[in-house]
């Protein structure tokens, strides 16, 4: 199978895109404006060495065993082996990066997972493998070859003794070489081989959230423990044919009968949905709480305000979500607009009461919304 390559298509074109989302990877050919992207040297290592953003080293090549180093670090001195960097979450640090998942306009915002930094030498890489997620990779500087394809199965032979997931060596579909702007959609399961040919070499890496069956059940437990009304098995009128001991065919059908019945319940799906996407990806540290006399103050000077990258926000037939909250029903179109735009007008926030007025409040408490940069206030 063939790689289809584009050129002419930007990230936010999702007529073209939602051809390929999912289903088929594709290749975008200078795709991206990179000037401003890319990230000096000292400071990566001053992320490495002085935050708590999650990072890994991974040093080695295919055919070899990888070595994995977990930050942060006290120093980091390059390997003399073939490395990589990974550093998650930059969206952070970098608000060109937040711009940039913000202008995929035609994928919700609470699909987004984050923003990953690839930082090699020449050589690195993180090793053959898929995951289990759609992902745009944007070569932000130097080269980088990859090898893309077959889509993993069930059969897919897995190397062993690897410190993370890697998979053995199979005919890839294309090989081809990334230059600054250039953009690699995957969809899942979609197996690749990333390997940097210059130094620096730097590929950012916008993942997306899938939540699987499991996490979702997990949330479901959670649920069940704060109800009262628990649907359960029941086999009226049952008639039985088997042994004793024996679990019969009709059984596991009312055992399935019974979870969707739960399920089915008013609200109970889009809590479980909801609640999960909606969970920040970092748990950072709270900022130094604002006083309520110095936010009012801020909301009579400051004109218009942002989400910080780390806060997730979704409602559902209008019940709003917060990282990971549910907030309530009816939600006001001002808490609808900040959810679908990231921003409010301090116009709108002074029409907010109750309920909806201690939520802004709390989120600029909590730092969670803060002034659009070059407000003017």
């Amino acid at each position: 199978m063939s790689v289809e390559r584009l050129q002419g298509v930007s990230l936010n074109d999702g007529q073209t895109l939602s051809r390929f989302w999912q289903q088929a990877p594709v290749i975008l050919e200078q795709a991206v404006d990179t000037s401003g992207l890319v990230p000096e040297t000292e400071t990566l290592v001053q992320i490495l060495t002085e935050t708590d953003m999650p990072s890994r080293l991974l040093t080695g090549s295919e055919g070899q065993t990888f070595t994995l180093d977990q930050g942060p670090f006290d120093h980091f001195h390059p390997p003399k082996k073939p490395w990589s960097v990974l550093v998650h979450a930059l969206e952070h640090l970098f608000p060109e990066y937040d711009q940039i998942r913000k202008s995929i306009q035609w994928l919700p915002h609470w699909r987004f997972e984050d923003c990953m930094l690839s930082w090699a030498s020449i050589g690195g890489s993180v090793g053959r493998h898929f995951d289990e997620f759609s992902v745009f990779l944007i070569q932000l500087n130097g080269r980088r070859t990859w090898d893309v394809g077959p889509e993993a199965t069930a059969d897919t032979p897995i190397v062993p003794g690897q410190p993370i997931a890697l998979v053995e060596p199979l005919a890839p579909w294309t090989r081809w070489t990334a230059h600054p702007g250039d953009v690699l959609y995957l969809p899942p399961k979609m197996i690749h081989h990333g390997v940097s040919l210059d130094p620096d070499c730097m590929t950012l890496s916008i993942g997306f959230r899938a939540p699987d069956a499991g996490a979702l059940l997990e949330g479901a437990l959670e649920t069940l423990d704060r109800q009262s009304n628990i649907p359960r098995f029941n086999d009226a009128g049952r008639q039985h044919h088997g042994q004793p001991a024996e679990i019969l065919a009709s059984d596991l059908l009312e055992a399935k009968a019974a979870m969707i019945r739960y399920l089915e319940q008013p609200e109970i799906l889009e809590h479980l949905l909801a609640t999960r996407v909606t969970t920040p990806y970092l748990d950072l540290d709270t900022h130094q709480e604002i006083s309520d006399e110095d936010i009012d103050q801020q909301i009579e000077s400051v004109t218009q305000w942002e989400l910080d990258p780390g806060c997730r926000m979704a409602y559902v037939n209008q019940t709003l979500y917060i990282n990971g909250e549910r907030i309530g029903d009816q939600t006001p179109s001002e808490l609808l607009h900040l959810a679908n735009t990231r921003t409010v007008q301090s116009a709108d926030i002074r029409k907010l009461q109750g309920l909806w007025r201690n939520t802004i409040i709390e989120l600029i408490r909590t730092e969670s919304l803060l002034p659009t940069e070059d407000d003017g206030s």
